[in-house]
């Protein structure tokens, strides 16, 4: 793909997001009248919110958010399953997006310090993966890094896979336990 092509993507894309803060519409949510909605839905409501987690966690939108809201709307198994794949969609979905346009870029342009840490994650992308899925979760630095670097596909999904169900698991029993302490005190 040329870089005019590439550039006039990431133009767009960059126009959409501005479109929707400028016009407001992120602010009209009413969490209440959400929560019933969504979880009113049962299996779609399960996609919206794997669908929103996914492309809004790229963008900068906290996954704690995310993972502390999914247990005020279904079980914790399910919470957390649900949470789990959102986590892993939108890593898939930001690293897509960084090595689709960014990748020849960043290559041609990264410091030796930078290659040396890119040989290892073409070398042991597993291992390396999930180790920083461990320390930084989903950071949206962290995922379109991981797009612009040589890491293969495969390890960074395993690794990301692996890497983040651990901190999922914690702060969606966090959201849990503290979705019930707020509960039995508004009772």
């Amino acid at each position: 793909m040329s870089t005019p092509l590439k550039l006039g993507l990431l133009l767009a894309f960059l126009a959409a997001i501005l479109c929707l803060y400028a016009s407001g519409a992120h602010g009209v949510v009413d969490a209440e009248a959400l929560q019933t909605w969504i979880g009113g839905a049962g299996a779609w409501g399960a996609v919206a919110f794997v669908a929103v987690y996914a492309l809004l966690q790229p963008l900068g939108v906290r996954s704690v958010f995310f993972l502390l809201s999914a247990p005020l709307i279904w079980s914790p198994v399910e919470a957390v399953l649900l949470s789990w794949i959102g986590a892993v969609v939108a890593s898939v979905i930001a690293f897509g997006f960084a090595r689709f346009v960014a990748r020849d870029w960043a290559q041609a342009r990264a410091p030796t310090r930078i290659r040396k840490l890119d040989d290892r994650l073409a070398q042991d992308g597993f291992r390396v993966v999930t180790l920083l899925r461990l320390v930084f979760y989903t950071t949206p630095a962290l995922q379109f890094a991981l797009g612009v670097s040589r890491v293969r596909f495969r390890a960074f999904l395993s690794g990301t896979i692996v890497g983040v169900l651990p901190f999922t698991l914690l702060m969606t029993l966090f959201g849990t336990q503290a979705s019930a302490f707020f509960w039995g005190l508004l009772s």
